[in-house]
């Protein structure tokens, strides 16, 4: 195993996804009718890139978003213009801006610096827009690379975003440690792409390269694979 990049889900695994739902239980008291129907588009979002074939790689976030609008505009009883510029309004401006109350894991912050300092490339790969997201969790500065799967077109766990990022750090799959929480999405996309996979998890996790609760044991085994 010769690994130079180590890549990153962001939500659920540089922080707590639990304490952060607790947290925006207001907002979505507010917007219930929207989040319920936002959560619904996304699931079948997700069964589409599960049965996704290659011939759809390279659609693009336009071309996602429009997709994710069509299924929206359905549930909502509106425009798919109309359910575009919501979206726009609430997942990507409001709920966003939320992030700034949200704090990494413990461990996150020296985990990062310690790969850096190995000589590991870090990139990050996301459902949602992931720039703006590290910026406001103060971990921006780590990574060199930081993508949404919406760009690809399909969300994971689509092999394509995984492929796509691997192509962008001019690397093979099999040079990148992709390290997520879900092992429906995480460790099931990025196996589909052939990286090896560490999982962020105290449950089973057939199929990992590493299954692990504490950073550092992440930290060993990255600078041990190099």
């Amino acid at each position: 195993m010769s690994i130079k990049s180590v890549a990153f889900d962001i939500d659920g695994t540089l922080y707590s996804a639990g304490r952060f739902n607790l947290q925006m239980v207001p907002f979505g008291l507010r917007h219930l009718r929207f989040m319920v129907a936002f959560a619904a588009t996304r699931r079948e979002l997700h069964r589409r890139a599960i049965a996704a074939t290659s011939s759809e790689e390279g659609r693009g976030r336009a071309a996602f978003r429009r997709e994710q609008a069509a299924i929206l505009a359905s549930k909502l009883g509106l425009t798919p213009e109309e359910a575009e510029a919501t979206a726009e309004a609430v997942i990507y401006g409001e709920l966003e801006r939320c992030f700034e109350r949200v704090r990494p894991f413990p461990g996150v912050k020296p985990a990062l610096e310690a790969l850096r300092a190995g000589g590991l490339r870090l990139a990050a790969l996301s459902d949602f827009p992931a720039e703006d997201k590290l910026r406001r969790l103060g971990l921006d500065a780590y990574f060199e690379l930081a993508r949404t799967s919406e760009d690809s077109g399909l969300l994971k766990p689509a092999a394509e975003p995984f492929l796509a990022l691997a192509r962008e750090l001019g690397l093979t799959p099999r040079e990148v440690l992709y390290v997520g929480n879900s092992l429906r999405y995480d460790l099931v996309g990025a196996r589909n792409a052939g990286m090896h996979v560490a999982i962020l998890t105290r449950r089973p996790a057939p199929g990992a390269t590493l299954r692990f609760t504490d950073w550092r044991d992440l930290v060993r085994f990255a600078l041990d694979s190099r």
